[in-house]
């Protein structure tokens, strides 16, 4: 029998900090969910379905519960690509809201890194980085995104025994106001401004919700 605990915020004993970006300005935004299982084996393929599903990053938004972003992976050529997601992919996203003027309504983040440990039997740990990236179809070099690209996204699961831990993990988030087109800064302000004030949370919760979720 699974026991899906939902931890405070501020709860962090339980997972390494050290394996996230380090925070050093803007907003920190975190959310722990948990699962506890009766046997290894259990935690072992509850661990293994966590994996699969985050990695299947096209299929996202349908786990989520509510209204949620769409993400799609992309090549270069703006094609949607079936499979599950790579480190250098890029990762095209539409938000609920107003879109980004200069990359047709999208979002963009690139896989930064997925690092994979499985170190002895008692536990396993994925961490899946993404961060603000240019439109890889657009030959425009400003950053695609609301946050600068000094933010970035992570998922860090691990297996502990019988527990599964999922944490999100938004790091270093600035509005980015950067961009060389005025209209992209404008909807960046108050889209990043809402996403800052608590509007993402929202978002990322939904999306560990349902990675832990059977």
């Amino acid at each position: 029998m699974l026991n899906f605990t939902e931890y405070d915020m501020n709860k962090k004993s339980y997972n390494n900090e050290s394996d996230l970006p380090r925070q050093y300005t803007g907003k920190a935004l975190d959310y722990y969910q948990a699962v506890d299982c009766e046997t290894v084996g259990e935690a072992k393929d509850v661990f293994s379905r966590v994996r699969a599903k985050l990695f299947e990053v096209n299929q996202w938004h349908k786990m989520s519960e509510g209204p949620s972003a769409e993400f799609c992976i992309v090549d270069s050529a703006g094609e949607k690509q079936d499979r599950t997601v790579q480190k250098g992919d890029h990762i095209r996203i539409n938000i609920p809201g107003p879109g980004l003027p200069s990359s047709e309504g999208y979002d963009w983040v690139q896989v930064e890194e997925i690092r994979e440990e499985h170190v002895d039997p008692d536990y396993q740990k994925i961490l899946l980085t993404l961060r603000p990236s240019p439109d890889p179809t657009n030959p425009l070099s400003d950053t695609a995104h609301f946050f600068k690209a000094v933010a970035t996204s992570n998922f860090l699961v691990e297996r502990k025994g019988l527990q599964v831990f999922l944490h999100y993990a938004g790091r270093n988030e600035l509005i980015n106001t950067d961009n060389k087109s005025n209209l992209d800064n404008l909807r960046n302000f108050f889209i990043g401004l809402t996403a800052k004030m608590g509007a993402s949370f929202p978002q990322w919760k939904a999306v560990i919700d349902g990675l832990a979720k059977r």
